[in-house]
This record gives structure tokens, sequence and C-alpha cells, in this order.
């Protein structure tokens, strides 16, 4: 159960380029925690256009980096603050970097069993330095707020988890729904194997130019090897499988976790 517990909660801090808010269904043990680095190198030469096809747009080049930490405040309420850095570069146009979001909140463990567990996630997700790009997945200068409802399942060597959510967006951009889903197997006494699915979804059509409804999914294939316990490796790839008005991204992605 620990060791699922860390590669769940663990598994990409949902890294998402419009904002890395994510939620798991499991909470810290009471004064314990962790720190968690991920980062992700991604390109978008084409996107999704209002039909949901492909086609060639000006490129963005991003490269997101993801500093997590996790405390248990009590068994069942865990706190949350995550700081992100990175750069975005428009080719043939705008090259900004600096601080990202900062995700501040909690986690609180509604009910579990043997092999289930429910748990509630609230977060506030303060911009860093602006970033006023006309595409959702990219766009970070506005307060937002981060609201999820979490379960999971444990049989054995294997786990699922689902998310849903809902999240509050001040300026033009409009509200959003968010689906995420992870699926994961032990398959060695150090190795497992993680794909996950985050979908996102427009409620309605925002302002100034983001005055097109959007909706995107984001996939993520990795393997998490322990080098020992208390330190662990993550490597992966991810990629935009389907969407509308949005990015196509596709890119590697890494990570790097310690528990204390």
């Amino acid at each position: 159960m620990t060791y699922l517990k860390t590669v769940v909660s663990t598994f990409l801090l949902s890294v998402l380029f419009a904002g890395p808010a994510y939620a798991d269904p499991f909470t810290q043990p009471q004064g314990q925690g962790r720190v968690i680095v991920s980062g992700i190198f991604t390109q978008s030469p084409k996107g999704f256009d209002a039909n949901g096809n492909t086609a060639p747009i000006q490129e963005y080049d991003q490269n997101q980096f993801y500093i997590m930490g996790e405390y248990g405040v009590t068994d069942n309420l865990t706190v949350l603050v995550t700081p992100s850095v990175g750069n975005v570069n428009l080719k043939g146009g705008n090259d900004s970097s600096g601080l990202g979001y900062t995700d501040v909140g909690g986690r609180y463990r509604l009910a579990k069993s043997d092999h289930w567990i429910l748990s509630v996630q609230g977060l506030l997700r303060i911009p860093g330095t602006a970033r006023d790009y006309p595409v959702a997945q990219v766009n970070d200068r506005n307060m937002q707020y981060d609201l999820r409802a979490s379960g999971g399942y444990m049989a054995g060597p294997a786990f699922i988890t689902l998310d849903t959510g809902y999240r509050l967006r001040s300026g033009d951009p409009p509200n959003e729904f968010h689906i995420d889903a992870t699926a994961g197997a032990h398959v060695a006494p150090r190795l497992m194997l993680l794909a996950s699915a985050y979908t996102t979804v427009s409620d309605g059509r925002g302002r100034g130019v983001f005055n097109q409804s959007y909706r995107y999914t984001d996939v993520y294939a990795s393997v998490v090897y322990d080098l020992t316990p208390r330190i662990s490796l993550q490597a992966g790839y991810t990629g935009t499988v389907t969407g509308r008005n949005s990015l196509r991204q596709r890119g590697p992605l890494v990570g790097f976790w310690y528990k204390f």
C-alpha cells in the first residue's frame, strides 16, 4: 500500500502546461512528506482546429519544471505547495521565461478501506510571470481556483485512480472541467509502469481571444524506478491525442522525488 501511495501521488503532478494542478486520493501519514521535481519538454508544431482535425500552426516549444512539496498534518490532511518555472517559445514570436503558477492548498481523505480510498482537494493557483498567449494550454496570467474529488482502487500490484474537478479562472479564459485517470502496475520489486490520461473541457467560451470553446486530452506513459526506499526516478513521454481549438503537444518527461 505504501509503495502504491507513493507512486500514484507522485505521477506527473498532472503536468499540464496551462497549470500543474492535479489530484490523487492519497494523503501523507502524519509527520511525513516528500519533495518531487518534475520536468516536461514539448513541441507543438501542429494543433487541433474547431473540428478536431490537426493542422500546422505557429510552433510552441515549452520547457516546464515543477517542485511539489507534500506534508501530512494529520493522517487525513495533507498540505500541498507546488511552485513552477519554465520557458515558452513561440517560433517567430515571443520567448517568455520565469516563474509559472504556484499552487497552494490541501487534500483531505474522506474514507478508505484495504482496497479503495476517497478524497477531496482544493488549490489556490497564483500566477507568476505573465504569459499572455491566446492558447489555454499556455496562458498563465490569471488567478485560478481548483476543486477536485478523487477515488482510487488497489488490487495486488495494480491500481487505478480517477478524479473529477472544476477550475475557476479569473480574467478572459473560461472556467474548465477536468477528468483525470491513472492506471499502474508494479511489475518488478523496484519497477512500476504507469499510464495516465488528463482531459480538460472549457465551460463554454471566454472573452477576447478565448471566445471559442476548447478541449484536449493529454496521455502520459511512464516508468518509475526505486533507487532506494526514499529516492525514485521517473522517465516517460507525453502527447495530446485529441482536442479542439488546442495545441497538439509531444515530448519527454522526467521526475525525481525524495520521501522524508
